[in-house]
């Protein structure tokens, strides 16, 4: 009876899962080397970024959903330039103060609190996996965000949902479907 039960559960999860994402669309940006699917096409974009030591190109794809569990999708990768970081970032200290910085920088930017922060791998680089809450419209939103530091470069791929669709099969997909490719430093 209780494989009954375990089969009829992962049966209906794993059917769950297919039905959600059988039509995502692949995105391959070969330009900055990584591929991720988001439920329908983003939009592509680029936009210079004011920091403390000058600009940068932060190029974007972004998908503003109506009826999904996510409001928005979104991947952005950055290119700091290497006089950012005279002292390169060899140590894991430094490249560690760059992930936190971009964390904290999130949580200032959209005025919201950070629930939770941890530190990732990902394909052997450092990273971390953010949950930010905020209230906008009087309503509460949760930004789930996992960024990556590959040398001077930093990919970022979000979602933005409403409270209680936080941590959906959709969002896992979208993050799951994130891959760097030629990455070479």
């Amino acid at each position: 009876m209780k494989k009954l039960v375990f089969l009829l559960f992962f049966i209906f999860n794993f059917s769950a899962l297919i039905a959600q994402n059988h039509d995502w669309v692949k995105v391959k940006d070969t330009v900055h080397a990584y591929v991720i699917e988001f439920p329908s096409s983003p939009e592509k974009g680029s936009t210079d970024v004011p920091t403390v030591k000058g600009n940068v190109k932060m190029y974007t794809y972004t998908l503003q959903s109506n009826n999904d569990d996510n409001i928005v999708y979104m991947t952005f990768f950055t290119k700091y330039p290497d006089s950012f970081f005279p002292e390169g970032l060899k140590t894991l200290e430094r490249r560690n103060t760059v992930l936190d910085n971009a964390v904290s920088g999130a949580v200032t930017n959209v005025k919201g609190s950070l629930v939770s922060k941890s530190e990732i791998v990902f394909n052997g680089f450092n990273g971390r996996d953010a949950k930010i809450e905020l209230e906008s419209g009087g309503g509460q939103y949760i930004i789930r965000m996992k960024t990556i530091l590959v040398g001077t470069s930093l990919y970022s791929a979000q979602v933005i949902c409403v409270k209680e669709n936080d941590d959906n099969l959709n969002s896992k997909y979208f993050f799951n479907s994130l891959e760097l490719i030629n990455v070479k430093q």
